[in-house]
């Protein structure tokens, strides 16, 4: 098991106990908001939390290129949100367009994990959420917001904002000037 800072173990206990509350069920929220900077442990706590979830956790992402970084830091079948949600309608046109699945992957989810936020628009935001399964968003004030409006996700206070640096040391020359 891997060693967390305090600020890590302090959010780990959040994420529990906001799980242990049933996540949308009475006043719970159904969306934890877990936001940070790179590298201060956002993909890595949240691997961990998946880890003592009794059932199937879904991680997503906006893009291919960020599912594939979660996928490739141990995040298991990391897709993106549309493949997690919607699926492609069948039309004669050239232009794909997609519908929102009810028996989609996310449909069997315990607990989906979206990382990249930000980049989540307000319809696709409400599709998420008409899973009604609790959404762990991870996220990172950096970050663009979505190509059309605001950030979904990102238009209240995180739950939890991690600040301290662990993928790097801390002192980096890299880590000063970013």
């Amino acid at each position: 098991m891997p060693t967390f800072s305090p600020h890590q173990d302090a959010a780990l206990k959040a994420v529990a106990d906001w799980l242990k509350a049933k996540p949308g069920k009475g006043d719970t929220p159904q969306v934890f908001r877990l936001f940070g900077y790179a590298g201060t442990g956002k993909t890595t706590l949240a691997r961990h939390i998946a880890d003592d979830v009794s059932g199937e956790v879904k991680f997503a992402a906006f893009t291919g290129k960020a599912a594939l970084v979660m996928r490739n830091k141990g995040c298991d079948g990391a897709s993106t949100i549309h493949s997690l949600i919607y699926r492609a309608r069948e039309s004669g046109v050239e232009q794909p367009s997609f519908e929102l699945w009810d028996d989609a992957p996310a449909s069997k989810a315990k607990l989906i994990v979206i990382d990249e936020c930000s980049m989540v628009d307000a319809e696709l935001g409400r599709d998420l959420m008409s899973f009604d399964c609790p959404l762990l968003v991870l996220g990172d004030p950096a970050q663009l917001p979505p190509i059309q409006g605001g950030g979904f996700f990102t238009n209240v206070e995180p739950d939890v904002m991690l600040t301290e640096v662990h993928r790097q040391a801390q002192d980096d020359p890299i880590v000063r000037m970013s």
